[in-house]
C-alpha cells in the first residue's frame, strides 16, 4: 500500500511520460508473455471473469514497473530506499511486541506484515531486500561495520523465529554472488566473515526454537531440497524442484500436448478464497498437489514452458543490465542491480508472493539501477 500512495503522489507532481520506457529490452519479455497468453486462450477456452482475473494477476506488476519507469527519476530512488530502512527498526520492534507479548512465532510472525499465515511471504520479500541493501551500502562505505553486523544479525534473528529456513540458504548464496562480483576483495573478507558470524548466531537460535530443523543445512537435507523428491505438506506436492517433471503429464492429460508449449489458459489454473466463481476445474481436481503454493507452478500450468520462459526472461535481461552496467561503471545502484533480480528469481520457485500484493514492493526496487544509471549517463 505504501509504493502504491507512493507512485500516486509522484503521478500528482510530474507529467507522464512512458517514451524512456521504450528504450528498455525488458519490454520485449513482457510483450511475448501476453503473446503466449493470447495463443494459451486461442486454444484453450476461458470463462471471462478468470481471463480477467489471470490478467490481474500478473499484468497489474507489468504495468506498476512500466509505471514507476516512467514517472520515477533517479531523485526519487534514494527516498524509496530510505523508506526500507526507516522500516526496519519500526518492522523489528513489532517483532519483538508479537514474539514477547503475544506469543506468536512461525509463519504468524511477520511483523509489519501482519499476524497470518500468508505475512511471511512479504516478510521473506522484505527481509532479502534489506539484506541486498545492507550488502551493497557496506561495499561502499555508506553503512558502518557496527550498523552492518547490527543488520544482519536483526534480520537473521527475525528469520529464525519467523522460521524463514529458506533464508538461511538465501543469505549464502548472496555471499558467493557478492565475492564473485565484489572489485573490493579485501572488504569482501571482512564482509563473509561477518555474514558466518551473523549467520551462525541466527542458525543457533532457529535450531533452539525449532529442534526438529536442526539438520536443516546438512548437505543431506539441502541435496534433497534441490532434487525432485523434496516435499513438504503431501507425497502429492509438486516440490519446488519437480514443478516440470510432476506437473506436465498432468498438463499433458488434461489440454493436450499444446499446453506443455503455451499452457491450460491463463486462469484456468487459478483459485480465489473470497470468489468461488474464479476457482478453475484444473484447480478443483489437482489443487492438493500445491502447484498453486509456486509462482513458478502456477507459470508452467497456465502458459506453459514458453510463457514460462518469456516470464523469466524479463528477470534474466535486468540481471544481464545490471551485469553490464556494473563492469561500465562500479556504482553503488549497479551493484544492488546485480542482486536483486538473481533473489526475485529464486522466490519465484520459493513460494508464490510474485502474485500477491507483496510483489509491488519487487518491482518497485527493480527499477533503481536503471533510473540511478540514467541518471549517471546525463550527468
Amino acid at each position: 500500500m505504501l509504493l502504491i500512495i507512493l507512485l500516486l503522489v509522484v503521478v500528482c507532481r510530474k507529467q507522464i511520460t512512458l517514451t524512456k520506457t521504450i528504450k528498455n529490452i525488458e519490454i520485449v519479455s513482457m510483450v511475448a508473455f501476453a503473446v503466449v497468453v493470447l495463443i494459451g486462450w486461442g486454444l484453450n477456452s476461458v470463462t471471462i471473469p478468470r481471463a480477467f482475473w489471470g490478467i490481474r494477476n500478473y499484468g497489474r506488476f507489468f504495468l506498476f514497473y512500466v509505471l514507476a519507469r516512467a514517472l520515477w527519476t533517479e531523485d526519487d530512488v534514494k527516498p524509496i530506499e530510505e523508506l526500507f530502512l526507516k522500516l526496519f527498526p519500526i518492522h523489528m520492534i513489532l517483532i519483538a511486541f508479537q514474539y514477547v507479548v503475544e506469543g506468536l512465532n512461525q509463519d504468524f510472525l511477520s511483523g509489519l506484515f501482519g499476524k497470518t499465515g500468508g505475512g511471511n511471504g512479504g516478510l521473506m520479500i522484505y527481509l532479502s531486500i534489506i539484506l541486498c541493501i545492507a550488502v551493497c551500502q557496506f561495499e561502499y562505505k555508506k553503512m558502518s561495520t557496527r550498523k552492518f553486523l547490527c543488520y544482519l544479525l536483526l534480520i537473521f534473528v527475525n528469520a529464525a523465529l519467523s522460521e524463514l529456513k529458506f533464508l538461511f540458504i538465501m543469505a549464502i548464496l548472496l555471499v558467493v554472488w557478492y565475492l564473485t562480483m565484489s572489485k573490493r576483495k579485501g572488504r569482501g573478507m571482512i564482509l563473509a566473515l561477518f555474514f558466518v558470524i551473523a549467520l551462525y548466531v541466527g542458525m543457533q537460535i532457529f535450531y533452539y526454537v525449532f529442534p526438529f530443523w536442526a539438520d536443516y543445512l546438512s548437505f543431506d537435507n539441502i541435496m534433497t531440497i534441490l532434487s525432485d523428491q523434496e516435499v513438504y505438506a503431501s507425497q502429492f506436492d509438486v516440490g519446488r524442484t519437480a514443478v516440470f517433471s510432476k506437473l506436465s503429464p498432468i498438463i499433458t492429460k488434461w489440454a493436450g500436448k499444446d499446453a506443455l508449449l503455451f499452457g491450460i489458459g491463463l486462469g484456468n489454473g487459478d483459485y480465489s478464497d473470497a470468489f468461488p466463481i474464479l476457482n478453475s476445474a484444473f484447480y478443483n481436481v489437482y489443487g492438493l498437489m500445491h502447484y498453486t503454493w509456486l509462482s513458478l507452478g502456477y507459470l508452467f500450468v497456465e502458459v506453459g514452458y514458453i510463457g514460462t520462459i518469456a516470464y523469466i526472461s524479463f528477470f534474466v535481461i535486468l540481471e544481464i543490465k545490471a551485469i553490464v552496467a556494473y563492469q561500465k561503471r562500479s556504482t553503488y545502484y549497479n551493484l544492488l542491480g546485480t542482486f536483486f533480480p538473481m533473489v526475485f528469481m529464486i522466490i519465484m520457485v520459493y513460494n508464490s508472493t510474485l502474485r500477491s500484493n507483496y510483489a509491488y514492493m519487487v518491482f518497485a526496487v527493480l527499477t533503481w539501477q536503471t533510473l540511478a544509471d540514467s541518471g549517471n549517463e546525463e550527468e
